[in-house]
């Protein structure tokens, strides 16, 4: 256990030491604050802790939207897009370099030489490089609790899920950096390799959700497009799913079964936060009585849309992926001759 632990030190140590590291959690921590400064009077919104003030009559402080709003902006925007995005490009340029430097002679020699099995030692190095994106959102997370907080008078203690989810998804990414690693030594190979899955894996899952809304979000609203004349027409009574998509949604998400859910996993965070109790994937909660039929049709399609994907299919899916990738990586590591 204690050589274990000293090889996770290791890795905070040489993670910390990076300059990267830093700049991406001072960038954190600018955006974490910009969040912070948004609030909300009986007026309306306040932004930048009072300077600026835009008038609403139903964003108000105390009201269920002012909570839904506030949320919204942290599950819709700053996690899938700085801290499931922006921020783990970063993570994954900062952290590509260890496995090849870790492999190097000198470095590999010492390790190898401890007394712990090489299956152990490869482990605790993944763990160990997981760390960036942990701390990152850990510390992110820490700040957007304490405005929710005091802004909202609510302590949603699932803003946490947060960290486990992103850095589940970096690992997604990271695992096939590794496995590249293990097999060249190349650093740049590592990343090149990891970029060109993940941004095949989001060009699928697009594609995933633009088909499911063509086979079965419009029509279940009464949409309908006429793709030779552009033309669009609504009808007051939803319509039966689109066969020619539902066939090629089928093939896409055929293909997407074996890959990893990057993007599915990061937004399950909406999932898993309530506001007041209500589910935030499912806006016919938040809509107020006097909404008129086709306003209902188009929440509940959209429900249905949000909430296509079972827990289990995203998670677990992803997980088999990456057993697979590690498993693969782990194998070479402990079998090659250093």
């Amino acid at each position: 256990m204690r050589q274990i632990l000293t090889i996770l030190w290791d890795s905070y140590r040489l993670l910390t030491a990076k300059k990267l590291f830093w700049v991406v959690l001072a960038l954190t921590m600018i955006i974490a604050g910009a969040y912070a400064s948004v609030g909300f009077t009986p007026d309306g919104i306040s932004l930048f802790f009072g300077a600026y003030h835009i008038d609403s009559d139903f964003i108000v402080e105390g009201s269920l939207m002012a909570e839904y709003l506030y949320m919204l902006i942290f599950v819709d925007y700053l996690v899938p897009y700085w801290l499931g995005f922006m921020a783990l490009v970063l993570a994954l340029i900062s952290v590509c370099p260890i496995f090849p430097d870790f492999l190097k002679s000198g470095s590999i020699d010492v390790a190898v030489s401890k007394p712990v099995n090489r299956v152990t030692l490869f482990l605790v190095k993944y763990l160990g490089s997981l760390l960036f994106v942990a701390i990152q959102v850990f510390v992110f997370c820490v700040v957007v609790f304490i405005a929710q907080g005091l802004r909202l008078g609510t302590w949603n203690w699932n803003i946490f899920l947060a960290v486990l989810l992103l850095t589940f998804v970096f690992s997604l990414i990271y695992c096939v950096a590794v496995l590249t690693a293990v097999w060249t030594r190349s650093t740049l190979f590592s990343l090149l390799m990891a970029l060109l899955l993940w941004g095949l894996t989001l060009g699928l899952q697009w594609a995933e959700m633009f088909f499911y809304h063509e086979a079965y979000t419009k029509p279940a609203i009464g949409m309908q497009v006429d793709f030779e004349t552009a033309e669009v027409t609504y009808s007051d009574e939803p319509g039966e799913p689109n066969e020619g998509m539902v066939k090629v949604h089928r093939v896409i998400k055929g293909i997407c079964t074996p890959l990893p859910k990057t993007r599915e996993a990061t937004y399950m965070l909406k999932k898993k936060i309530s506001v007041q109790g209500k589910n935030m994937t499912r806006m016919s909660e938040f809509m107020e009585a006097s909404a008129d039929e086709f306003e209902r049709r188009q929440a509940e399609a959209q429900e249905a849309y949000e909430n296509r994907h079972s827990d289990f299919y995203v998670i677990g899916t992803s997980m088999a992926f990456q057993v697979v990738v590690l498993g693969l990586a782990c194998f070479i590591f402990a079998r090659k001759d250093f």
